[in-house]
């Protein structure tokens, strides 16, 4: 877990010590400039049975500076450590087909259950004719310490779609301020 630095104050007459100034500037900008964050994306394409919620287990980082994700335990989950403000981004691309349509699904705390936990968010969009179908969605999460995240993928395009793989499909976590 990160630790959010405390703010420091100085009182009137107070003589400005290089630790306390580092503790009131350098501390909580270093803090700032790297904040808890994550994104985790899909190496290989997941099979999508049509009708069927799938459970999208990442096993790619673009980057991870607070423990918040394993490509080995439990790799569908982003753990919240340090909690907070979040900016998140959940997203996937589908491969061509002009049938049906398209859903995410992000649940917190579902055990890898489709029905379990609570749904943050859900977004469905229709196929694309003649291209991958994209879609995905940003906005803003309040996440306490221990709360996990998992990203569910439908569709019913009539036959088994394998998600794109690489960073088209994948999730985003970033700390930007305090509850």
């Amino acid at each position: 877990m990160a630790t959010i630095p405390a703010t420091q104050t100085f009182l009137a007459g107070e003589k400005v010590t290089a630790s306390k100034l580092t503790a009131a500037t350098k501390t909580p900008l270093d803090f700032l400039f790297n904040p808890p964050r994550a994104s985790v994306f899909i190496t290989a394409g997941v099979p999508v049975s049509t009708g069927v919620t799938t459970l999208i287990p990442f096993d790619g980082e673009s980057w991870d500076t607070d423990s918040m994700h394993s490509t080995t335990t439990n790799p569908s989950r982003v753990i919240i450590n340090t909690p907070g403000q979040y900016l998140v981004s959940v997203f996937a691309r589908f491969p061509v087909n002009a049938t049906g349509y398209r859903q995410l699904t992000l649940r917190a705390n579902a055990a890898g259950v489709a029905t379990l936990g609570s749904a943050i968010t859900a977004f469905t969009a229709p196929a694309v004719s003649g291209t991958s179908t994209f879609i995905g969605r940003t906005f803003e999460l309040a996440c306490n310490a221990g709360d996990y995240f998992e990203l569910f993928a439908y569709h019913t395009a009539g036959t088994t779609l394998n998600l794109d793989f690489g960073t088209t499909t994948g999730m985003q976590f970033r700390w930007i301020g305090n509850l």
